[in-house]
């Protein structure tokens, strides 16, 4: 006899802005008894290599780099276009699932103090956002 079951892969969005290449990722990261927290993340450069090595978890030196760098001159813009693939995103996910948008650039500091005010004045109050650990969390009810 078969069972239903969720599948949960990994969902991946590219974008281009100009001569750069924004790659967004959404993927199964831990789970909890009422389903799995997604974590998002962006990634932005001119490389397709790089992106990719960044997407597949790689420890090398391309990824490094991208991790220590912010999103440049196309801040906002990468920002709005990232929010709106997880609303998207958020659509998604199977219900019981969470999504978390941690702050992991160079300096969490200063993204978190932009995505805070960003989440109060535009998104819903279904995100629930954590000063201590510096994220954002969605949760998909019924």
């Amino acid at each position: 006899m078969m069972t239903l079951r969720t599948a949960r892969n990994k969902k991946l969005a590219t974008t281009r802005i100009g001569k750069h290449i924004l790659k967004m990722r959404l993927f199964p990261w831990l789970r909890t008894k009422s389903g799995y927290v997604w974590l998002a993340s962006m990634a932005i450069s001119k490389s397709n290599r790089q992106l990719n090595d960044w997407t597949t978890l790689k420890k090398n030196r391309r990824v490094r780099l991208l991790n220590l760098s912010m999103t440049g001159k196309f801040g906002p813009k990468t920002q709005a276009i990232a929010i709106r693939q997880v609303r998207d995103w958020m659509k998604e996910i199977p219900i019981g699932d969470s999504i978390s948008l941690r702050c992991e650039s160079c300096l969490p500091e200063k993204q978190f103090k932009i995505w805070k005010k960003w989440f109060l004045k535009n998104e819903s109050n279904e995100w629930e956002i954590n000063d201590e650990l510096k994220c954002f969390f969605y949760f998909r009810e019924a």
